[in-house]
């Protein structure tokens, strides 16, 4: 893996101690901008599913999870979120290259490929840790039937294993296979960056078709370097109910 840019280093120190700060001083973080105003459908490959899939996003602050902005080139998105237990504040960032899309949760797509990431939240199993997960909570998370990759059917031929340990937690990677709105099936493969914060599992799951990994290898990695969750300040939030 090549060492990360340290423009990127710098930012990722800006927003922890913005975060701690912003935190301290106001009763919600404000979250970067959209990079784009992109419109997309929920769910499924391509973001083309029937139903919203559920990747359990709680935003601290739901008014400020729509937000205009005339950003177009990639950077850092933020945002606070609430962890599993209802009432532990975290704070999450990592390098977007792609819009932001106007859909639920938080994803950021290519819309002319097939690249895409987006966040996952999951309770932490009992007496497990973010580096050793295993495969079965991959399979009823994110690749389970009501998540993005099984608006059209539960993906098949999985397979999920640790690549390596991060400062910031454990980066898996998982192969599999799932269905198209077309109802083709699509191999993909997929990063997933595992960090956790107040009894919960905050991933960020960054991947593409079999066929273009090699090629967006490298951004990929990067994107799922970038990932950040990390506990803040306690402070008066509203929950997105």
């Amino acid at each position: 893996t090549s060492e990360k840019p340290k423009t990127n280093e710098i930012n990722r120190k800006n927003f922890l101690s913005q975060a701690i700060i912003t935190a301290s001083f106001s009763t919600s973080f404000l979250t970067l901008p959209f990079t784009s105003r992109a419109n997309a459908f929920d769910g499924g490959v391509g973001g083309l599913g029937k139903t919203k899939p559920e990747t359990n996003v709680v935003f601290s602050n739901p008014d400020n999870i729509d937000v205009a902005s005339s950003i177009s080139t990639p950077g850092d998105y933020n945002a606070e979120l609430v962890a599993p237990d209802g009432s532990t504040p975290a704070f999450l960032s990592f390098y977007a290259p792609w819009p932001m899309l106007r859909s639920s949760g938080i994803e950021s797509r290519d819309l002319a490929s097939s690249e895409s990431a987006f966040v996952q939240v999951a309770p932490l199993p009992e007496g497990k840790s973010v580096s050793s997960l295993p495969k079965s909570f991959f399979v009823d998370t994110i690749f389970g039937q009501t998540g993005k990759y099984g608006m059209y059917g539960t993906p098949t031929d999985i397979k999920v294993k640790k690549v390596r340990d991060s400062e910031n937690g454990s980066i898996y990677v998982a192969t599999f296979t799932t269905l198209t709105p077309a109802m083709r099936e699509s191999d993909r493969k997929a990063l997933i960056s595992a960090s956790s914060v107040g009894g919960g599992v905050f991933m960020l799951v960054t991947g593409t078709t079999v066929a273009r990994f090699k090629g967006q290898e490298e951004l990929l990695n990067k994107v799922a370097e970038s990932f950040v969750c990390v506990e803040a300040p306690k402070s008066s939030f509203r929950r997105q109910s």
